[in-house]
């Protein structure tokens, strides 16, 4: 037993071993420290902890049973469940990203930066004085019977619209959305074209198995968010209950009637650089969209000799790609599986994470060597998830966000703003020359989002500071049409104060870009300036007039009547 207990002791630096202490040539000997590194560490239910995730502080939670339906990530690295004091998030965290709460406490807390992490130390230092000696194993959003959270039967899709704590169990996305009549006016204003909208929305891809996700932190392949139906759901925006709006008959883009209008004007203009003249990669082509800005995309990519492979969440989207010379796989998995690269152009940040974490989605499609090319304006935290979750599997992700709407999209002029893998950027030069007239390269991980979000705010400040300009013109008794000119005349002339100016003139609004997902723009640069605490006081503002447009009817409609509500 002595000699047992012998091995376990190594000398002290102390001189004098006291009483009961072992001595070897006269050094006392102390327990050696079992010495674990944060991966070994052992976590149990209930403990609070500082959970790290991606590029975001670490925050402070608690490990929590996990949901029925949240399917815990692949690895064999130590992985807990979390609830997020503050945000009410959730997300599965490996245990070398989470330390003990109160034994890191002072530190943490004096580098804390930000009014969300501060309430959120607030947040778990309250429940630390009302539990007391209590401890709590689950989180406060814990269904009570996790069966009923289960999709029953589809509801509109509110998934645009930030939820948090219980809303998280009560979401959905619709199969097809209906849309429904909201007022004459609105019919009146969109006649002709209000399919296009449609057609954006359309663009989402179809969630495969419903993927819990989160708000305001980093998503990844184990940061999700609950997004499971319930026919009781009741969301409401921050000024009131979303519009729906009309779907038109006899009017569809499946046909390629506007790509093919958009090429002849193309044709006819004089010193374009014909897209024929590029050599088309010899790798395997997959793309994931087929909205508005997709269909055009890919009908680039076909018309300069590509082989190219599409699936969208409407299967008949893809006949009429088809017999441009696609071919159509049944699944995001068939397609991932399949192609050398897949990319993606869907509307929104919950489109993106149900193609690729879904069942059948993405993620589970990839394998070693393959690359995935995400072209959406997402937030950065999608952005970083999507990429870890790519890369888990073997996989390389680049991020390329575009600047430009329809109309670039379909003549192949839009500008590619890439981020992350180089080497998977250098692949994709040709798809990008048959897609886009400049691509840049902007080095890491969520740069591309970020210059995406910045330009769409710069964007839609200016198209609301045009429509100011345009109301008090017509209030004052001026002519809008000698405004215009003016302003196309002088140093403020551009492609977006000319367009959207005659679009207000002649009092139509086609949704060469959604108001709804420019007001989405918006909150997203305004939650980036947020955590890097940049005041941006006329962006809030002008924020509140695209919400307050959007309540009006107008989500729908080109970001252009914005000057509808304005002018009321």
């Amino acid at each position: 037993m002595a000699e047992q207990k012998a091995d376990n002791l190594v000398p002290s630096d102390t001189e004098n071993a006291t009483d009961g202490e072992v001595k070897t040539n006269g050094a006392p000997l102390t327990p050696k420290k079992d010495k674990k590194d944060a991966s070994q560490q052992d976590f149990k239910l209930g403990d609070l902890v500082w959970a790290k995730l991606s590029s975001f502080p670490a925050w402070p939670g608690r490990i929590v049973k996990p949901w029925k339906h949240v399917r815990k990530p692949a690895g064999k690295k130590a992985t807990y469940f979390v609830y997020f004091f503050g945000t009410e998030d959730h997300a599965w965290v490996r245990a070398d990203n989470l330390k003990n709460y109160l034994e890191h406490k002072e530190p943490m807390t004096k580098a804390a930066k930000g009014v969300k992490l501060q309430k959120a130390i607030e947040a778990i230092e309250a429940a630390i004085k009302e539990e007391k000696d209590k401890k709590l194993t689950v989180s406060p959003y814990h269904p009570e019977d996790e069966d009923e959270i289960t999709p029953k039967k589809p509801t509109k899709d509110y998934t645009r619209e930030p939820l948090s704590g219980k809303s998280k169990l009560n979401s959905t996305q619709p199969e097809s959305p209906t849309k429904k009549s909201r007022g004459k006016q609105q019919q009146g204003d969109k006649t002709g074209d209000v399919n296009a909208a449609e057609e954006e929305e359309e663009e989402d891809s179809k969630p495969l198995k419903p993927s819990p996700k989160k708000r305001g932190r980093p998503r990844t392949n184990d940061l999700m968010k609950v997004s499971f139906a319930s026919s009781k759901r009741k969301v409401h925006t921050s000024t009131g209950t979303p519009i729906k709006r009309p779907k038109a008959d006899n009017v569809t883009f499946s046909s390629l009637n506007l790509y093919n209008s958009f090429q002849a004007h193309l044709a006819e203009k004089s010193g374009t650089v014909p897209k024929a003249a590029i050599k088309p990669t010899d790798k395997s082509i997959g793309f994931v969209g087929l909205g508005l800005m997709g269909t055009g995309m890919v009908m680039n990519l076909i018309k300069t000799g590509h082989n190219v492979t599409v699936w969208n969440r409407t299967p008949e989207k893809c006949e009429d790609i088809m017999k441009a010379g696609a071919e159509k796989a049944d699944s995001v998995f068939d397609l991932v599986s399949k192609c050398d690269i897949t990319f993606s152009m869907v509307s929104d940040s919950e489109a993106l994470r149900a193609i690729v974490y879904g069942e059948k989605g993405a993620s589970a499609g990839m394998t070693e060597g393959k690359a995935f090319v995400d072209m959406s304006t997402v937030d950065i935290g999608t952005i970083t998830g999507v990429e870890a979750a790519i890369s888990s599997r073997g996989g390389r992700f680049l991020e390329a966000p575009v600047s430009g709407s329809v109309s670039p999209a379909m003549e192949g002029s839009l500008i590619i703003l890439a981020a992350g893998d180089k080497e998977v950027y250098d692949e994709c030069q040709s798809c990008f020359q048959a897609m886009g007239k400049k691509a840049f390269f902007l080095g890491d991980i969520g740069n591309g989002a970020r210059i995406k979000l910045v330009l769409n705010l710069i964007g839609g400040n200016i198209m609301c500071g045009l429509a100011e300009g345009m109301a008090l013109a017509e209030k004052a008794g001026l002519s809008q049409s000698v405004l215009l000119e003016v302003l196309n005349l002088g140093s403020l002339a551009s492609p977006l104060v000319c367009g959207k100016g005659n679009a207000i003139i002649a009092g139509k609004f086609p949704p060469a870009f959604p108001l709804k997902y420019q007001q989405k723009d918006f909150r997203l640069a305004l939650a980036m300036a947020d955590q890097v605490e940049q005041p941006l006081p006329v962006s809030a503002a002008a924020h509140e007039v695209y919400k307050r447009a959007k309540n009006h009817g107008f989500g729908d409609s080109d970001m252009s009547a914005v000057y509808r509500s304005i002018n009321k």
